[in-house]
């Protein structure tokens, strides 16, 4: 990606999409592909405000949106109260072992085949409630009471409590005291990995006993798998919902400045394909895509917003303070690939990230991020 980059800024092509947009290139009226959709989506939600967050649900680790409120009104039905008072703090996907997700009535008689849904957690702000449901939420059970909230779970060692809050306080740069054990689940690993190999990794097909762990901090969750002991505590990347931490993008990678009559440029580039796209949103609400390397313009388009949604865009990039992600980069997990890095510049700056961890970006970036989408898929 950064030697497609590099090639690209090292042209003139910036100069000659900018002639081509004096010349008259806004006239063409071919449609615009729109952009993968890299709305970043709160794991914090209830059912009033599910419909909102969840609408866009393209992703397969996103919560879909039925699901979310089966398991709402069903909690609020058993506890006596509104749905407006819980909230989904956790969720992700599973694979149950058997039809009964692997909470069996006494005496029930399970059926032994793989069910794909979630587990979900649900708090009061004072309790915390965990579901397991299959894909649509039509089948749903309790796995737990209720479980207070800012306590451990009381069975976890002491050995492995330490080991996981040592390991979130330096994921999360920050100190112990700030975190909490919001659940503590004991677990039957399926190899020596945990659950959790990384790339080209041998692990030893045998059952690991131990403990799934879920560490909460400020809009944050990380999920741990750990031994029964503290010698083996690894980070869930998947399930958890974290700030990654940024890295200064060097100077010598860093796109052109954007002309006075752009706002705001989007470059995406890798995934599958491996293409590399820009678009540019000019102050008129000229909002122009590129494929950059063809040369014969086939994947040129243009479309238009208003003058008045520029200028709510302009005002959301000063809300979310977008000026302060200047020259950083919210890298892909160690070993990931085929992902797609999105390079976002206004004229205070640039900001990169990648669609597998947008979800973990600051809360201020996903807002300007959301924005941006938002203004994209407005476009005719």
């Amino acid at each position: 990606m950064k030697i497609m980059l590099k090639n690209y800024f090292n042209t003139n092509q910036g100069r000659i999409f900018t002639a081509l947009i004096l010349t008259g290139i806004l006239s063409v009226a071919s449609g615009l592909t729109l952009i993968k959709d890299a709305t970043g989506a709160s794991a914090n939600f209830s059912l009033e405000t599910s419909n909102e967050v969840l609408k866009d649900n393209l992703k397969p680790n996103r919560l879909p949106r039925p699901v979310a409120n089966a398991v709402l009104r069903d909690l609020a039905r058993r506890q006596g109260i509104f749905t407006s008072q819980l909230q989904i703090i956790n969720y992700n996907q599973q694979t149950w072992r058997n039809g009964c997700l692997e909470l069996p009535q006494p005496d029930e008689i399970c059926t032994q085949v793989l069910v794909s849904g979630w587990r979900i957690v649900v708090s009061n702000g004072k309790e915390n409630w965990i579901y397991h449901t299959n894909n649509n939420g039509r089948t749903l059970r309790l796995a737990s009471a209720s479980t207070p909230s800012e306590n451990q779970p009381g069975k976890l060692p002491a050995s492995v409590r330490n080991a996981v809050l040592q390991a979130a306080s330096r994921r999360l740069q920050q100190p112990i005291s700030q975190l909490t054990i919001i659940e503590a689940q004991q677990q039957t690993w399926r190899d020596s990995c945990l659950e959790l190999a990384n790339a080209d990794e041998f692990c030893t097909q045998a059952l690991v006993s131990g403990w799934r762990v879920v560490v909460g901090a400020i809009d944050q969750t990380l999920v741990y798998h750990t031994n029964q002991t503290d010698s083996a505590v690894r980070l869930n990347e998947k399930a958890s919902n974290s700030t990654l931490a940024p890295v200064q993008i060097p100077v010598s990678e860093l796109p052109p400045p954007l002309d006075r009559d752009i706002v705001f440029r989007q470059i995406s580039s890798g995934g599958f394909t491996g293409r590399t796209y820009e678009t540019v949103l000019l102050k008129d609400g000229g909002l122009i895509r590129v494929r950059i390397g063809d040369a014969n313009d086939s994947e040129r388009s243009v479309r238009r917003v208003s003058v008045q949604q520029v200028q709510q865009f302009v005002r959301s990039l000063e809300r979310s303070k977008f000026s302060k992600f200047q020259n950083l980069s919210y890298p892909a997990p160690s070993g990931a690939a085929d992902y797609i890095t999105y390079t976002l510049t206004s004229q205070e700056g640039t900001v990169q990230y990648n669609d597998i961890s947008q979800n973990n970006l600051p809360k201020n970036l996903q807002t300007a991020v959301k924005a941006w989408n938002q203004l994209v898929a407005s476009a005719h």
